[in-house]
């Protein structure tokens, strides 16, 4: 009943995003997240070395992160990770290390990530490990020299949404105790000439003082993920430093699902013209149907969407209907 207000209510619910550990997302709890009308889960894999899981008494293991990571897909929704740089038993290296495996390694593969050092508090196991001196915290410096070398390896598909807890420093006993280390590994970058190609470097809506990007043109990037294939649909400028709009869709034994779309820049209410914004212009139809001739070419008799419950009434007007937790529409 909720969900069914909420579809046409001036205020809608576009999204929904349930954090879990990694061990706690299966079954059950995938089933109970897409009848809540979730659709993305954030997984707090932490470190992809399991010594360092165990030490910490995290409960969950390195397989437990690549099974939860192709659960969620398998179900259409989209994947977050929250990892933890500077845990014991971790260092630079293997902090690095475990970043290239969840780019590179395709039973990994998040589509967004949350970045957040260890921090020492007061009352913690840790805060007793490091009073004793079996630990040694990462410095602000060592956080913003990973954060650096991440930045240059982030895949084109890949959201880096957040880096660093809103904590009082007065409160931080040890760690990085800076509130931008994102400001600060960017300015890295850019004085070594480099820069960040993840998803939130390039979104247009994010680039004050910028020239608008000229030719625009669609873009498609397949990659291997949780045993399936990954298709990235990205309208962009011929540059790729400037991000209009993406769509995920993803093929895998469970169906073809179109897992997030989205079309950046200032909000633009709904039935609203354009003017000079960049939503309502028809990017987010044209992924759509790219999305549609990508799965019928392949094979696929019916496309699911992941859909927020206000968003439902987007994808009628494409002819989409309700089916279970998802938005479906039959291909030709």
């Amino acid at each position: 009943e909720a969900h069914a207000r909420n579809e046409t209510a001036p205020s809608r619910c576009i999204g929904l995003t349930i954090e879990t550990k990694p061990d706690c997302f299966v079954g059950p709890e995938v089933e109970g997240c897409l009848r809540l009308g979730t659709t993305r889960v954030e997984l707090g894999v932490q470190t992809t070395h399991d010594d360092v899981l165990r030490l910490v008494n995290r409960g969950h293991t390195d397989a437990d992160s690549r099974g939860a990571t192709r659960r969620a897909k398998d179900a259409g929704l989209k994947v977050g990770y929250h990892m933890m740089p500077g845990l014991p038993g971790n260092d630079v290296d293997r902090d690095l290390a475990s970043f290239r495996a969840i780019f590179e390694d395709p039973e990994y593969r998040p589509d967004m990530l949350k970045v957040y050092p260890t921090l020492v508090l007061e009352g913690t196991g840790l805060h007793t490990m490091w009073t004793h001196g079996r630990y040694r915290p990462m410095t602000t410096e060592e956080a913003v020299e990973l954060l650096a070398k991440v930045k240059v390896i982030v895949p084109p598909w890949v959201r880096v949404q957040r880096i660093q807890r809103e904590i009082e420093a007065d409160a931080i006993l040890g760690g990085p105790t800076k509130g931008d280390l994102r400001v600060r590994a960017q300015r890295r970058l850019e004085r070594e000439g480099k820069r960040c190609g993840c998803i939130r470097c390039r979104e247009v809506g994010l680039r004050p003082g910028a020239a608008p990007p000229q030719g625009i043109e669609l873009r498609r990037i397949d990659y291997e993920a949780s045993g399936g294939r990954e298709v990235f649909l990205s309208f962009e400028d011929a540059g790729r430093t400037a991000l209009v709009g993406y769509a995920r869709l993803r093929l895998c034994e469970a169906g073809a699902f179109l897992r997030e779309l989205k079309v950046f820049g200032q909000v633009v209410p709904i039935a609203a013209g354009p003017g000079t914004r960049w939503q309502h212009r028809g990017y987010g139809g044209k992924l759509v149907a790219e999305c549609e001739r990508i799965a019928s070419e392949e094979g696929w008799r019916e496309i699911l969407v992941t859909s927020g419950v206000g968003v439902r009434g987007y994808y009628r007007r494409f002819g989409y209907a309700r089916r279970g937790p998802y938005m479906a529409k039959g291909l030709a």
